[in-house]
């Protein structure tokens, strides 16, 4: 199995976001362009595979298979890859959403919950509204930058976490999500497929429901 199918399976292993009612094929689709902008964006930080040229700077010490797992982490923890965040559509009180003159803006965007900072420029934060793949690489990359600011500054993964969470290298919040990044490590090829066929069965459950509840009407 490739890098991209590995990082795919992994996505679908996740349970879906509870306001997701896309199908299964609609889902192994869109994770599919999540986890080759993950593959991008930790080939990219590491300078191996596509990136493995002499002009590419390796700014993450670790390995590749790390950082990916790491961005899934973060994704996952930051929107549960919600459909309606992936595609720029943050509902009311979602994506660190403020009141300006009366109407909601939110603040952060993409799955990562990216805000607009000295790290992401203008044009970077204006690209990171939609699910395309451009978009999603776009943010799976800006994501990658503050991971490995994170890891250069705290030295661990841990560290890496919380200093992403806009904390200290010590924020007690981290605990979880680390815990969550060391569970998604061990987890075997095979592990992760028979996960991804468990929320499969529960993703097609949620789509019959809601198409009984339409017949009934």
């Amino acid at each position: 199995m490739d890098f991209v199918k590995f990082i795919t399976f992994m996505l679908l292993s996740l349970e879906p976001s509870y306001g997701d009612k896309e199908t299964w094929e609609e889902r192994t689709e869109r994770m599919t362009v999540i986890a080759r902008a993950i593959d991008d964006a930790s080939s990219k930080a590491t300078c191996s595979d596509a990136y493995a040229i002499a002009s590419c700077e390796k700014t993450w010490k670790g390995s590749k298979k790390d950082l990916a797992i790491l961005l899934v982490t973060k994704g996952y923890w930051e929107s549960r890859f919600a459909k309606n965040v992936h595609e720029g559509k943050c509902k009311a009180k979602e994506c660190d959403a403020i009141l300006v003159n009366g109407s909601v803006r939110h603040k952060a965007r993409s799955p990562w919950q990216i805000q607009r900072t000295l790290l992401v420029s203008k044009d970077e934060y204006g690209q990171m509204n939609s699910s395309t793949k451009e978009s999603t690489t776009m943010s799976a990359n800006v994501a990658a930058r503050y991971l490995v600011l994170g890891m250069n500054t705290c030295h661990t993964i841990k560290g890496a976490i919380a200093k992403y969470g806009g904390a200290g290298c010590n924020w007690s919040g981290a605990d979880h999500r680390y815990t969550f990044f060391k569970s998604l490590s061990s987890k075997s090829q095979e592990d992760l497929a028979k996960s991804a066929e468990k929320q499969k069965a529960v993703l097609e459950k949620r789509l019959a429901y809601l198409s009984s509840l339409k017949d009934k009407k």
